[in-house]
């Protein structure tokens, strides 16, 4: 993939990070359906906001499965958008998938030489349970990248059902979010909200994109 900011265009990249435990089950089609039209949002915000590149990716976390279900995307006006399957099994490494995917995109992200002056990122959670199993990442560890992030511009939001929003902030440094029902209607609200809130915060960061780097 290349990065393709110009002059007039600056780039938004939304990290997923979701839940494929197997407590999951249950909201698998509701989860999956909704990421869907996270996408779709997506995509018609690229007709909205023209200087505005868009990039996704997706991570999955499940037992000892962490995995980049959709690598760095480039979404457009035209193309196909495809559906996540989740596969929910097994337990709830949340810091490992949190500290996996937020360094493997800051490295391409370096390699691929976007900058914090041009470039937006936003990170959501979604989850229906706690941190039980990370390997990897302590609570620490996660909470110092999480802090080191925001100061490039990163925004953090968790979307789960049995720990507080507050309760992440003071964990993990994460800007916001919603407490969701652990239900099919829960989930769907949950992420509607995160698609509706981002779609927000991108319109107002490419405005004043836009009016610091043509005042140049």
């Amino acid at each position: 993939m290349k990065n393709e900011t110009t002059n007039n265009k600056a780039n938004a990249i939304t990290l997923m990070i979701i839940d494929e435990s197997g407590s999951m089950a249950s909201l698998k089609r509701a989860t999956e359906e909704s990421h869907l039209g996270i996408l779709q949002r997506i995509q018609a915000e690229c007709a909205e906001m023209t200087n505005l590149n868009q990039y996704v990716n997706t991570w999955f976390f499940g037992g000892i499965r962490i995995e980049e279900s959709q690598p760095l995307t480039k979404i457009g006006v035209e193309d196909g958008l495809k559906s996540i399957h989740l596969n929910p099994n097994g337990s709830t490494p949340l810091f490992d998938a949190i500290g996996k995917a937020c360094t493997q995109l800051e490295v391409l992200m370096s390699n691929l030489k976007f900058s914090p002056d041009d470039t937006m990122v936003t990170v959501a959670v979604f989850t229906d349970g706690e941190e039980n199993s990370s390997r990897i990442f302590s609570q620490g560890e996660v909470k110092r990248l999480v802090t080191r992030l925001k100061l490039s511009g990163w925004t953090f939001d968790y979307y789960g059902t049995d720990v507080s929003v507050e309760e992440m902030k003071e964990r993990l440094a994460f800007d916001g979010g919603m407490v969701m029902e652990k239900s099919e209607s829960g989930f769907r609200s949950g992420m509607a909200n995160y698609s509706m809130k981002s779609s927000s915060s991108k319109a107002d960061w490419i405005k004043n994109w836009m009016k610091d780097d043509f005042s140049e």
